[in-house]
């Protein structure tokens, strides 16, 4: 018995707009409805906030390890907009712009790119979560999509790249690995030395990655603070911890680091992933160095300094994956590889089944993944910050003295109120955070009703906002709750207290 598919379905699947034309409808409903949380929120607080163009560089630099073009992107939609939701929608057009280029210029076959599109990263995080990952996959595909350009000139490809490299540190890692696979090209293809082209290039990456990684290491009043925490021996389990982020990059799974059994397993998938995949590019020199290179230098990163929890760190890993497919269309096959190790060569016509089966299934894992996400952000709001926000317009709290505590937990509340509070982490009024800038530290509630104490004798009525509810007291004060907010899919509660001193 044959199944009848309408003809309007079927034209739908064909098209090469329907994908993007749907994403781009879902994504603005999703991105107008999402609530922005402190990673958000604070980079349109320093760009709202930093009482001068020095002030704005140097708080980039102190901004833990992220380079400046999103900071600068955010800074110039602030001054022309002044409203953060300028910040969400232009994010979504960054989205947009990678769903494009996946669909009018990758090599990937129609149903593949049907579940890229709605895989985690292109239709959750990377769409609704204003950071500055977008861009970097935008500016990665550019890449990839003109990667045929070196043929005529190495600049623009340059260009891009020094734009990726200050995406995010990710990003830079990416990028260095893409400017190895280009010299290793230049090294080896000697038709295509044009020495004024290559050294323009060469002088416009260097100094760009230098920019990147001038704002990515800490400065040096705080580097022994910031660098501190590096892995340096040889620790079985740190390392099948490191290698099943891949596993998480590839399957949105993270496996559990305190069973060896979990590791081992999704170690061994992972691994088999990768060997699989470079059986697919073994003819494909420059794209299977790329591959390599990207992989083995962020599985160092997330070894010896920042072991990531979020799939938008290490989701790079499956970022890579696209990439170097991607590239191969680029690259007749050669033998180069295969005539020395002839059995790689019977390995590589073997695998191609098993490797389309893979691929397939972590389309398919990224698609679950990001359906059940994007929708979850409708049912749990990302952040509580815009729901107190409104309430405490709606019950005119909004101009009073606010005490919030804790500070990082406020960045979101203090964007959508646009306004700064009293921090009592700092003792004094600010809206971003940064952690490793001025003198900060970690107060408990007593140490917050302290302060209010003392703070009652220039206020008589404080408004008391804390990220978590209210277990101390201290003789002296009458405190009344308000309101308190507790649906978050992040740890950003809000609880409302009036604050003053007992009559």
């Amino acid at each position: 018995m044959s199944i009848s598919i309408p003809h309007w379905l079927i034209r739908i699947y064909k098209s090469p707009w329907a994908a993007v034309l749907i994403v781009a409808i879902l994504g603005f409903i999703g991105a107008l409805n999402h609530s922005m949380w402190r990673d958000e929120m604070n980079v349109w607080l320093i760009a709202r906030d930093s009482p001068s163009w020095a002030a704005f560089v140097e708080n980039i630099h102190y901004d833990r390890a992220h380079p400046g073009l999103w900071h600068l992107l955010v800074a110039g939609l602030y001054h022309v907009f002044g409203q953060p939701i300028a910040m969400q929608i232009f994010h979504w057009l960054l989205a947009m712009g990678s769903l494009l280029l996946i669909w009018q210029c990758s090599p990937f076959t129609q149903w593949q790119k049907w579940l890229f599109t709605f895989g985690y990263l292109p239709f959750y995080e990377h769409l609704l979560i204003a950071r500055n990952y977008a861009i970097a996959m935008l500016l990665l595909f550019a890449i990839c999509s003109l990667w045929p350009m070196r043929r005529q000139a190495y600049w623009p490809l340059a260009g891009l790249l020094v734009l990726l490299a200050n995406s995010n540190v990710y990003a830079f890692l990416i990028a260095i690995a893409l400017a190895l696979t280009l010299g290793l090209e230049v090294l080896c293809e000697t038709q295509r030395r044009r020495w004024l082209d290559i050294g323009l290039s060469s002088f416009l990456i260097v100094t760009g990655y230098a920019i990147a990684l001038y704002f990515i290491i800490p400065p040096i009043d705080v580097a022994n603070q910031a660098l501190e925490g590096y892995v340096t021996g040889l620790n079985i389990r740190h390392l099948l911890r490191a290698v099943g982020r891949i596993f998480g990059g590839y399957y949105v799974i993270i496996p559990n680091g305190k069973r060896y059994l979990d590791l081992l397993i999704c170690a061994a998938i992972s691994l088999g992933t990768c060997f699989l995949v470079v059986l697919k590019l073994v003819k494909k020199p420059y794209p299977l160095a790329f591959y390599l290179l990207s992989n083995g230098i962020l599985l160092g990163f997330t070894y010896a300094k920042f072991m990531p929890i979020s799939i938008r760190h290490f989701g790079n890993f499956y970022l890579i994956l696209i990439a170097a497919l991607w590239l191969a269309c680029h690259y007749q096959p050669t033998t180069a590889i295969t005539q020395h190790i002839l059995i790689l060569e019977t390995w590589q016509q073997q695998s191609q089944r098993w490797f389309s089966r893979t691929f397939t299934s972590i389309l398919i894992a990224h698609v679950i993944g990001g359906i059940f996400l994007f929708t979850m952000d409708f049912t749990i709001p990302y952040s509580a910050s815009r729901t107190t926000a409104a309430y405490m317009r709606q019950a005119n709290l909004q101009d009073e003295f606010i005490v919030a505590s804790r500070d990082a937990q406020m960045a979101a509340l203090s964007g959508y109120l646009d306004r700064p509070f009293y921090f009592p982490e700092r003792q004094a009024i600010g809206s971003y955070t940064l952690f490793f800038k001025g003198v900060r530290q970690e107060v408990d509630q007593q140490i917050v009703l302290q302060q209010v104490k003392q703070l009652l004798a220039e206020h008589p009525k404080i408004l008391l906002v804390l990220s978590k509810e209210l277990e101390e007291t201290t003789t002296g004060l009458d405190i009344e709750p308000i309101q308190s907010f507790e649906k978050a899919w992040q740890n950003e509660e809000y609880y409302l207290y009036w604050v003053s001193a007992a009559g």
